[in-house]
């Protein structure tokens, strides 16, 4: 259906594209000037409605996403009689989600913040990124980014640049090494691997963490948001899931806790989590009390030194 046979059409998100956030921008421009409402819902069938103003074309609304396919819909009304009603599909994917890490064939990823798409927004939103960085702005809603973005730091533990809205400290708009195609058209990207901005703010854990023997992956490739949500989370020091769940989405076969001794011990297993530990009293046994996720001075990224894995032992098991 063309534009001018319809009461409106989704600028964004375009069909069938990715997010790797749990945020959704709907961006809707209305035709019809019979229509009094349009009513944008998100994949849980929330609703948000919003009035049709005179001389105002362009309506906005960020939804949250669930993990996996996200039909979103909106529908324009007259008074209370739908006009038209229109489906579109995201797909929100996350490498640390087993069953999500990949987004069906099909779905692609298309970014928002291009000089063309930003025309579209300039009669309600300030579109120019700050002039100076490491400005924190006087209030929130100041930022550029907030009004659009202000999801992304609704979690319990938010991360400074974030929550103080000073988001191109990170997002430069530069692609890196491992930035997709998509990365490339928008101008607020951030760098992938991410590593140099952290190490921004950062900087001791540099020196720190390349000094030592083993490295862990995700450090050593400089991608420290596969692990680390750079915006918000629920988790301890930002982390994407639960220490335990984290570790075991790439190390699946160490969910059963027999890795430990099971080497020389026949039938017997340690527990990884669901106990105290010993070493830390107060907190929960996980997969970090013995290793160490960033670097280690021992092997298999353990909190000792040397080639063997008695000093992690004797921590909690002292006879």
């Amino acid at each position: 259906m063309s534009l001018s046979a319809s009461t409106f059409e989704i600028i964004r998100p375009v069909p069938n594209t990715i997010t790797d956030e749990s945020e959704i921008s709907v961006v809707v421009k209305v035709a019809d000037p019979e229509a009094t409402e349009i009513v944008i819902l998100d994949a849980k069938g929330h609703e948000f409605h919003r009035k049709i103003q005179k001389n105002k074309a362009v309506y906005c609304q960020s939804l949250k996403a669930i993990m996996g396919n996200n039909t979103l819909s909106v529908v324009s009304y007259k008074g209370s009689d739908v006009k038209e009603s229109k489906t579109v599909s995201v797909y929100y994917r996350a490498e640390v989600f087993a069953g999500f890490q990949e987004a069906p064939s099909g779905y692609k990823k298309i970014l928002f913040h291009t000089d063309k798409d930003e025309q579209l927004c300039k009669s309600c939103h300030k579109m120019l990124q700050s002039a100076a960085q490491h400005i924190v702005p006087d209030n929130p809603e100041d930022s550029t980014c907030y009004q659009c973005h202000k999801n992304l730091v609704n979690r319990a533990k938010a991360h400074a640049p974030a929550v103080n809205w000073t988001c191109t400290e990170c997002h430069t708009g530069q692609v890196g090494e491992y930035g997709s195609d998509a990365d490339r058209k928008s101008k607020y990207s951030a760098p992938d691997p991410i590593m140099d901005r952290c190490f921004d703010c950062h900087e001791n854990s540099k020196a720190n963490w390349f000094a030592r023997k083993s490295e862990h992956g995700p450090v050593r490739d400089g991608r420290c948001n596969r692990c680390h949500n750079p915006h918000s989370s629920d988790e301890l020091f930002f982390l994407r899931k639960p220490i335990w769940d984290l570790c075991t989405t790439c190390h699946a076969e160490k969910a059963s806790g027999a890795h430990v001794i099971s080497s020389f011990v026949r039938d017997s297993s340690h527990p990884t989590r669901g106990k105290p530990d010993p070493a830390r009293p107060g907190r929960e046994l996980v997969c970090s009390g013995c290793h160490d996720p960033h670097g280690s001075e021992g092997i298999y990224l353990l909190r000792s030194k040397g080639n063997t894995a008695f000093s992690v032992c004797v921590r909690c098991h002292q006879k």
